[in-house]
């Protein structure tokens, strides 16, 4: 295959791109009928349903004084038999507390990547109850599957549809915790955790505050680039049916904070202001410009020190936190390795068990994403090595993201 075949593919994705682009609707988010929309459209990207929503059951399996804060390890059961690992920071208050769900992202360890732990443990101090859950085949629970996870796709849904399935599974459990005020509920989230809080915010009517950080730029973006994506990131359909800006403006006009690195490598810095810009402008028309907050911080991809100092004081004045923030703590235990000790049923779904459970639908295995998303290119052409990604899996991408439901 030569060079030129193989460009004249790339070409007529170009075109499919910006057929998608130009087909997109123009939807007017201050309209109630367009936000309702925008809801629709995610719900089929996801691949999801409300019935689906889990209902979490939790157990104590250990607790620990950090620094001033109770930590619980809990286990915890989302679907039936479909377990997990979860962190609880209780502040040292009385009464019903503020309470914040932390989305991980694809941090090393999950729940327990220093950012998220300290995070955490400043936000409980503050005086917000801080619920940390592994996310779906990450962390302690890496054997559901996660990065080469295409069987939820072959059932109709997405792993970033059950991700965000479970998420909203956590924030039912928080409202109706004892000694939560469910009217001051906040979700957080960087990278991965910023794509479960960017669909949160167009799904979560109740929500108080949410802060998306690490991933707000387009969704052509992401799929365009020429890399292997974790399946989480693959989202069906999407381009031709809306962009980030839309979702995140169906949080106006509750308070939302924006962020991302002026160094991060992942999501350029011009993106990140234009599609702030957008949103900014769906929240003036709601009569709620302030209610907005949006920047761009010295530093890379992940939440260090100042942004996490930035985000407690959003918090902060958002859910009304009556404690105060310490800053991040020279204390060694902080560092430390806070995995629950959890023994894990023999019978645990894994995450594509799981979606054959949820759809009612069994699949043929093994599945590879060219083979539910083909692309339209000889044998020849798909072994293509390009640079980060063989040409089959990153066109099988193109055709996941292009693709109607």
């Amino acid at each position: 295959m030569t060079r030129i075949d193989l460009s004249d593919i790339q070409e007529a994705y170009e075109r499919r791109f910006a057929e998608a682009a130009l087909n997109r609707p123009t939807l007017r988010l201050w309209e109630p009928a367009d936000r309702h929309r925008i809801g629709a459209a995610i719900y089929k990207v996801l691949g999801i349903e409300d019935d689906w929503i889990p209902s979490i059951n939790v157990q104590t399996v250990s607790s620990q004084p950090i620094g001033g804060i109770d930590v619980e390890c809990l286990r915890f059961t989302s679907w039936a038999h479909v377990v997990g690992a979860a962190h609880l920071y209780r502040p040292p208050f009385e009464g019903r507390l503020p309470a914040v769900l932390l989305c991980c992202g694809h941090g090393r360890g999950g729940k327990t990547h220093s950012a998220y732990h300290r995070l955490a443990w400043r936000l409980a101090t503050a005086g917000a109850t801080v619920i940390v859950p592994d996310v779906i085949g990450q962390g302690q629970r890496h054997h559901m599957g996660h990065a080469d996870c295409v069987g939820p796709f072959a059932c109709g849904t997405s792993l970033q549809g059950l991700i965000v399935l479970e998420a909203r599974g956590w924030l039912r459990w928080l409202q109706q915790r004892g000694g939560v005020d469910a009217g001051r509920i906040a979700a957080v989230g960087n990278s991965g955790g910023g794509t479960a809080t960017l669909f949160l915010a167009a799904l979560e009517s109740d929500l108080a505050a949410l802060s998306c950080s690490g991933y707000p730029s387009s969704f052509e973006f992401v799929a365009r680039k020429e890399k292997k994506h974790c399946d989480c990131n693959i989202l069906p359909g999407i381009v031709s049916s809306l962009e980030m800006w839309q979702a995140l403006g169906c949080f106006a006009p509750r308070p939302m904070f924006l962020f991302q690195g002026r160094e991060d490598c992942l999501f350029p810095e011009d993106l990140f202001w234009a599609t702030a810009a957008r949103v900014a402008e769906v929240y003036r028309r709601d009569g709620a410009a302030g209610h907005l907050t949006a920047r761009v911080f010295d530093g890379s991809h992940g939440w260090d020190a100042v942004r996490r100092g930035a985000l407690v004081a959003f918090l902060k004045e958002t859910l009304r936190l009556a404690g105060s923030d310490p800053g991040d703590p020279d204390q060694d235990e902080l560092d430390e390795d806070h995995s629950c000790p959890i023994t894990w049923p023999a019978d645990t779904l894994t995450t594509d068990q799981l979606a054959a459970h949820l759809t009612g639908r069994t699949t043929a295995q093994p599945a590879t994403l060219e083979s539910l998303f083909p692309p339209c290119a000889s044998p020849e052409c798909m072994a293509h090595s390009l640079p980060r990604v063989s040409a089959g899996r990153l066109w099988a991408q193109f055709e996941a993201f292009l693709s109607c439901r």
